[in-house]
């Protein structure tokens, strides 16, 4: 069987895409519509455009997809930076009814929906817009979408045919993530069920950043796959690797940093980093370093161990000043406004940015000007470990990751990428990516399935299936929260958890709210769980303060009701809000465009230590969630305005039932300690679950606590050098027997 990889010419008949029910366009209106969308954007914009490698490919994609009686898939397997991601759905615009793209990060959504509508002339949420989870900026005449791909699974859950869109665009393919690869397997059934039913053809596209694609012409068969592969545009990048193996690689990304903006000619620098915690590290360090002219800093390390630099002392030297360097965040959890930033151009007197991402800025997005990389070689993802428990790890990256991030340096001019470790070390990376859904847990893409329909999992067309052990663990989960009955079928209780946007345990955390009447309360802590690390300890001679300041919302309990106080205490000194017409995305607006709010708000966070970014994403899941609740649509009909007030009891016991499946008991031992306690290991819990000996996390305000807690629950578990458990809350053994009496009893 051949595969096809040359454009199907257009067929003379009417193709599905075409039908009654969506409009079609004369040569007249289609040459109107290209005319307005070059006179209605910059020239600038435009020339930009046409200069992208996919312009040239624009007719073959357009006929590919429109011009497809046979209703093949079509995969594009095209570089990052070549425009894939922002033209080619454009493109069908002239052609059809309502187009979706997702991409597996928020971040990625939502920039791109915004150059879209900026090439568009139009502001995001007009004819462009975009869907993350808790943020619709979409309108009834937006006809393109970007959405996050757990965001088009919702939407399916209610509408399987996905009967409000005409062309399903899935983009960064390549990375196998849990939810692209069910998506695929989702628009792939609804594909089948509307051809089934006459109805119009679902018309699906693939995007890869690779050309690695054997796994999709296998999925969908080498005679149903149509492939266009565009070449990019790529300057030639050198690499240099350290002659030995790195011991600490934040020092070293530190110092790798400041080598390169003291000794290397002009050009913005793109440093990948695993997580917001090391990027807002790096940047309070590298701004401190930057201010203090470190000489130290700038050569102990990279002079001696980064192979082969170039010293290019003479032309340089003079920039190593704060002054005209812009430093920029990158990383999920950002709001949609200051991810933007990144893509701006370098404001006047400031010629360097030094962006600092996660793996986002892989293949999701493309950054401008960047002409050096720094790459660490890690990323943090979930993984399960071998006792079924799920962990969020430091690991190495794959081989394919490491050319993508090198990649980023050659996209506008010939760039360096410096590699913090060896050669060797990089020829024993694997060479791609194991697929997600070989290590995480499944408990919410099975809930998500059933919620569908889909009553057995193992039906469901994977494009590699997952292990019989992880969907075994999964369903033994969902049935321990009740969300399964004794046949595995979903109950009641089952689907109202389904309609909730989180993780199966925050969501039974907060469906249990209603029995201890404590929604209000828990509405925050689950916003707060899902949002980012709130209290933050600077690794500097202001730790000690940092500390000293947290005491003033710590709670005995633990994080859960310092987390409660924290929230809100800022609401009621730093961001109160009169009620204000319009419901809560007005009273939003209030405070975030009102500049004085705004300073008190970001004044109140330094002063107390606290994230701002992850209280205002913070704020925005509480209000979506509240919404989501309280609307009879979902089902839920839940009274938020239900509080505990100040009955501890009553909160901790919900703590206790929603998190029972993520409790841990003090592990003591026998002997005599030194200071003649019984039990020298009395920061160790074994986790009921797994029965993982794991240590409570240096973050944690139950850290240190003596006497230690017997009884904890806690949110996630982190493992490095050993696993520690963060998010820890103290509970009392008998609790779990009477909030989960068939698990405990």
């Amino acid at each position: 069987m051949s595969m096809e990889k040359e454009a199907m010419r257009p067929s003379p008949e009417r193709t599905p895409i075409q039908s009654s029910k969506k409009r079609k366009l004369t040569n007249e209106k289609q040459s109107r519509h290209y005319k307005d969308e070059s006179t209605s954007d910059h020239a600038e914009i435009q020339e930009l455009r046409r200069n992208l490698p996919v312009y040239g490919f624009r007719k073959r994609l357009v006929e590919s997809i429109n011009a497809n009686p046979e209703n093949k898939v079509l995969l594009v397997a095209a570089e990052t930076g070549s425009g894939k991601s922002t033209q080619i759905p454009a493109y069908m615009l002239p052609y059809t009814g309502r187009v979706v793209v997702t991409q597996p990060r928020r971040v990625a959504a939502v920039t791109l929906a915004s150059r879209v509508a900026l090439e568009h002339g139009c502001k995001a949420g007009q004819r462009v817009g975009y869907r993350v989870r808790f943020d619709d900026c979409t309108s009834t005449e937006t006809q393109l979408i970007y959405a996050t791909d757990g965001m088009l699974l919702r939407e399916a859950m209610a509408d399987p045919l996905l009967q409000a869109y005409s062309v399903v665009f899935l983009d960064e393919c390549h990375e196998r993530s849990l939810q692209t690869d069910i998506l695929i397997g989702v628009v792939h059934g609804a594909r089948k069920a509307r051809k089934a039913k006459q109805m119009e053809a679902l018309q699906l596209v693939l995007m890869s950043a690779t050309l690695e694609i054997n796994k999709f012409q296998e999925f969908f068969g080498h005679d149903n796959i149509i492939v266009v592969e565009i070449p990019g545009r790529q300057y030639p990048v050198q690499t240099l690797y350290t002659k030995s193996p790195v011991e600490d690689y934040m020092e070293a990304t530190l110092a790798t940093i400041v080598q390169i903006h003291t000794h290397e000619l002009p050009g913005d620098i793109l440093v990948f980093l695993t997580g917001q915690d090391e990027i807002e590290n790096i940047a309070r360090l590298l701004r401190q370093a930057l201010q203090e002219g470190n000489e130290q800093s700038k050569q102990q390390w990279t002079g001696d161990q980064v192979q082969s630099l170039r010293d290019v002392q003479n032309t340089s030297s003079s920039h190593s000043v704060v002054n005209g360097v812009s430093i920029c965040p990158l990383f999920a959890a950002l709001p949609p406004e200051q991810q933007l930033l990144v893509f701006e151009e370098k404001p006047p007197g400031c010629f360097r940015k030094i962006v600092l991402a996660t793996n986002i800025a892989e293949t999701s997005v493309t950054i401008p000007d960047i002409k050096y990389v720094v790459d660490t070689g890690k990323h943090k993802c979930r993984q399960v470990l071998s006792t079924g428990m799920e962990t969020l790890q430091i690991h190495d990256i794959s081989q394919a990751q490491a050319a993508q991030r090198s990649g980023r340096a050659g996209r506008v001019q010939a760039g360096l990428c410096f590699r913090l470790f060896t050669e060797e070390a990089f020829t024993k990376l694997p060479e791609a990516s194991l697929p997600e859904i070989l290590r995480v847990s499944l408990s919410q893409v099975v809930l998500q399935l059933k919620g569908m329909g889909i009553e057995d999992p193992r039906e469901f067309d994977f494009v590699t299936p997952p292990e019989t052990d992880g969907l075994r663990r999964a369903v033994e989960l969902l049935y321990a929260l009740q969300a399964l009955d004794e046949k595995l079928k979903l109950t009641d209780y089952g689907k109202k958890l389904a309609n909730l946007p989180l993780d199966p345990m925050y969501g039974h955390l907060l469906l249990q709210s209603t029995v201890y009447s404590c929604t209000r309360e828990m509405l925050t802590v689950v916003a707060v769980l899902s949002s980012d690390h709130l209290l933050f300890r600077p690794n500097n001679e202001l730790a000690a303060k940092a500390v000293a300041v947290h005491r003033r919302f710590a709670s005995h309990e633990g994080d859960f009701p310092t987390y409660l106080n924290v929230y809100n205490a800022w609401q009621n000194e730093a961001i109160y809000v009169p009620a204000a017409a319009g419901g809560i995305k007005a009273q939003t607006k209030v405070w975030r465009r009102d500049s004085t709010k705004r300073l008190l708000h970001l004044d109140w966070c330094r002063q107390n230590f606290v994230s701002s970014r992850s209280l205002v994403r913070a704020y925005d899941i509480r209000q979506q969630l509240e919404q989501l609740c309280s609307s009879s649509r979902s089902g839920l009909n839940i009274d938020t305005t239900i509080s505990c007030g100040k009955d501890q009891i009553k909160f901790l016991k919900c703590v206790a039932a929603g998190l029972f499946l993520q409790a841990a008991g003090r592990q003591v031992s026998p002997e005599i300690s030194g200071s003649g306690r019984v039990g020298s290991s009395h920061g160790k819990y074994v986790t009921t679950m797994g029965k993982e000996s794991v240590s409570i996390h240096p973050t944690s305000l139950m850290f240190g606590r003596q006497p230690p807690p017997s009884w904890v629950v806690y949110s996630e578990l982190i493992a490095t050098k050993r696993i520690y458990i963060r998010g820890v809350t103290q509970i009392k053994e008998e609790w779990l027997k009477e909030v989960a009496p068939s698990f405990y009893g």
